[in-house]
């Protein structure tokens, strides 16, 4: 009988120290005392769309009450050109930097301009979004692709070469690598592409395509009906569609373009705990579950992906070269310049 009881008593205990690692592993994920203690404020540099970049901000500073993200947006060439001004002057106010041209990432990386960093949440990452042993990550995939209105668009749209027809001739809309770094990306893939090449610009220029400004202007022009056909960007093209445009879109089968936009931490900056937080909180499930629901693809693995998008493995995508566009980046917006006739 004693035997009996103390095996009850046993597992009663057993059962309340379980009961009780339970609930301090919830209280802990729900409110993480250590990271509640972070404060103070850091200056978010980003070419990303403002209101997703403020929700994010704004979520990230619920969560850590005696924080700020302050944000500077602008687009990615102008942001790099203040970025890369500031740096040469020996000071930047920026902490957190977030911008589509991996070929700047890259020098900056070298140049010992970013901090390397260990979030928690990048064992959820892919390694290969982890770039310059830790100075940079990828939170979210994007990629630039061909949307069309439907309304204005009757025909099989397949890809690149859809942009040449000239029945859309002068109704072609993309963005200018004068202002994204989407764009430029785009010229230093295409440019070296021996498919496409300098030629295929000739041909979009005697097409009369319309080169200006970002790729969301592009994507509301194509919701409007302003052009029928042009280049932009995955999600913005989702977003169009889900609020009720006339727009679909299609990943390129010649292959699309996929666009690094790594983020980091600056090594100047005078909050790196906060400025590390606040990346970490990007790649965590909350953080993916609001860029998934901006129409995103999620880096992480804890989050799937948005309704109907295909998985990264089965979208084709051109190869880019890093070196390249570093290495001639004025020379290449001086040769699209001038087929297009931009100064």
């Amino acid at each position: 009988m004693k035997r009996l009881i103390s095996l009850i008593v046993l597992l009663v205990m057993v059962a309340g120290i379980s009961f009780g690692s339970g609930q301090k592993e919830t209280e802990k994920v729900d409110q993480p005392a250590e990271d509640n203690a972070l404060s103070g404020s850091i200056t978010l540099y980003t070419s990303e769309t403002l209101t997703d970049v403020q929700e994010y901000a704004n979520q990230f500073m619920k969560l850590y009450p005696e924080t700020t993200v302050e944000i500077f947006r602008t687009g990615t060439t102008e942001l790099t050109a203040k970025l890369q001004s500031e740096l040469s002057a020996g000071q930047t106010p920026a902490d957190v930097v977030w911008f589509a041209d991996m070929a700047l990432f890259e020098d900056f990386a070298a140049k010992g301009y970013l901090e390397t960093i260990y979030p928690s949440e990048v064992a959820n990452v892919p390694d290969k979004f982890v770039y310059f042993d830790g100075k940079a990550y990828e939170v979210r995939l994007i990629y630039q692709i061909v949307m069309y209105n439907t309304n204005l668009v009757k025909k099989e749209v397949r890809g690149w070469e859809t942009l040449l027809d000239p029945e859309f001739k002068g109704r072609v809309g993309s963005a200018s690598p004068f202002y994204s770094g989407a764009a430029l990306t785009q010229v230093a893939t295409i440019a070296a592409d021996e498919r496409l090449g300098w030629d295929y610009y000739k041909k979009l220029a005697a097409n009369e395509a319309v080169v200006g400004g970002g790729n969301g202007g592009v994507a509301r022009g194509i919701a409007s009906g302003e052009f029928a056909i042009g280049l932009t960007i995955d999600f913005m093209a989702r977003s169009q569609k889900e609020q009720g445009a006339p727009v679909d879109y299609v990943y390129q089968e010649e292959g699309a373009l996929y666009v690094p936009t790594p983020i980091s931490v600056m090594s100047s900056s005078s909050n790196k705990e906060l400025a590390e937080a606040f990346v970490n909180y990007l790649m965590s499930v909350p953080g993916q579950l609001q860029l998934q629901a901006n129409g995103y693809m999620p880096v992480s693995s804890s989050v799937a992906l948005p309704e109907g998008v295909p998985s990264p493995a089965d979208i084709a995508i051109l190869k880019t070269d890093w070196q390249y566009l570093r290495n001639s980046r004025q020379e290449l917006l001086d040769t699209y310049g001038e087929i297009f006739g931009i100064q």
